[in-house]
């Protein structure tokens, strides 16, 4: 019993170190992400007669190869066994980049003409708006439901 008392505040910390180091990578990687995702969407523009959807899902298609690695060996570490988590995380990338790709491809569709610089720095609002809206439900899917933290098991009484 005594042994329970201890480990609770030390499992408590954990999952709220875990959490923050988990937002931080996030973030981290919402920028890589869109250099991953714009670069290859700006070449393929350029240089190919592809049409705007598929030149989106290879465009994250490119990004999903990479943060495949970066979030399996990276990004989200928990309790969990990675071949535990890898048929949930599969199924999870397969869903976002459908859905990311979908969103992307209809959002450069349906043209705002929105334009924003950072310096001379152009940024592709479509591809910014496309990772904010997907942005919170993969880290949601990803930290509760592909890596949980911990195995949530209740103590006895």
């Amino acid at each position: 019993m005594d042994q329970d008392l201890q480990a609770a505040p030390v499992s408590a910390a954990k999952t709220k170190q875990t959490l923050r180091s988990r937002i931080f990578w996030f973030l981290a990687g919402a920028v890589v992400n869109y250099l991953v995702i714009s670069t290859p969407f700006k070449y393929l523009k350029t240089h190919t007669d592809l049409s705007v959807t598929a030149i989106s899902a290879c465009s994250v298609g490119v990004s999903t190869c990479f943060f495949f690695v970066w979030n399996y060996f990276i990004n989200f570490r928990g309790d969990s066994r990675r071949r535990d988590a890898l048929a949930r995380y599969l199924a999870a990338v397969v869903l976002m980049w459908a859905s990311q790709s979908s969103l992307l491809s209809f959002l450069k569709h349906t043209d705002f003409n929105f334009r924003l610089a950072l310096g001379r720095i152009p940024l592709d609002l479509d591809i910014v708006a496309t990772q904010f809206f997907v942005g919170g439900f993969k880290f949601l899917l990803y930290h509760f439901w592909v890596f949980p933290v911990e195995s949530r098991k209740r103590p006895a009484r």
